[in-house]
């Protein structure tokens, strides 16, 4: 995918990654936990090893300014899970028997975090899902910090208007959760304006967020699961805006 200012494709040479998992540490990492010192300055997890590298290249500079990391069901090796069930439960999910993709290391450069970058990889990402089939898409998404009452009041927002729906089960694997607010003390209009920008963007798609949330301690963050069920999306929202 492509326009004259941005590409995106999938990552193919070593350099290519490199140049995300550069993007990944000082973009995500030290934003996150300003203490993490990884010594090569970059990021790299087992997971890469089985996952395809998105990456959003300014073609003007030739530098890397956004990334996704994707990885299915079937790319993980026998008796390996998926990142997110390190924080939630999803066996509900799985036992459906769909194929899952999983998003993860959503980054974008600082200076290009004006939506095009991130309207660029999603296209993208959307796409190749919708052209291969696939029914759920699942990641996380992260406020800063790790108090969870700060956003008590965006947690009970999500849970009365955009929840996963609880055939699937999908549970925190931590007991402490702030408690939600009844849905007459919520101010629907503002909450939905003050959430994260790739929460909002994942609502209009269509997404559905979990109910609990999860503190990452060592990342600095509080994460919610997110899902995105193919029956649900929000097809005309998705055309319309990515032009496909």
């Amino acid at each position: 995918m492509a326009s004259e200012k941005f590409s995106v494709k999938f990552a193919e040479t070593e350099e290519e990654k490199l140049a995300v998992y550069r993007l990944r540490y000082q973009d995500m990492l030290l934003e996150f936990n300003k203490d993490a010192n990884n010594q090569d300055g970059l990021d790299i997890t087992e997971y890469d090893e089985y996952a395809k590298i998105i990456l959003c290249k300014d073609n003007d500079t030739g530098e890397v300014v956004g990334t996704y990391r994707f990885i299915t069901s079937n790319d993980l090796p026998l008796g390996k899970r998926f990142l997110c069930e390190d924080e939630f439960c999803i066996d509900g999910l799985k036992a459906t028997g769909e194929t899952i993709v999983e998003l993860s290391r959503a980054v974008i450069k600082k200076e290009y975090r004006n939506t095009t970058v991130l309207m660029h990889l999603l296209g993208f990402v959307v796409k190749y899902i919708l052209d291969n089939g696939y029914r759920f898409t699942i990641g996380e998404a992260s406020f800063m910090g790790t108090d969870k009452s700060l956003y008590q009041k965006e947690f009970s927002y999500l849970a009365h208007y955009h929840a996963v729906d609880e055939s699937f089960s999908i549970k925190a694997n931590e007991e402490k959760q702030v408690e939600i607010l009844p849905k007459e003390e919520l101010d629907e209009r503002s909450l939905k304006r003050s959430l994260p920008t790739l929460i909002r963007v994942y609502m209009e798609m269509g997404s559905k967020f979990s109910k609990d949330s999860f503190t990452d301690w060592e990342f600095g963050s509080v994460d919610v699961f997110v899902l995105l069920d193919r029956e649900n999306c929000n097809l005309n929202y998705v055309r319309r805006i990515f032009r496909f």
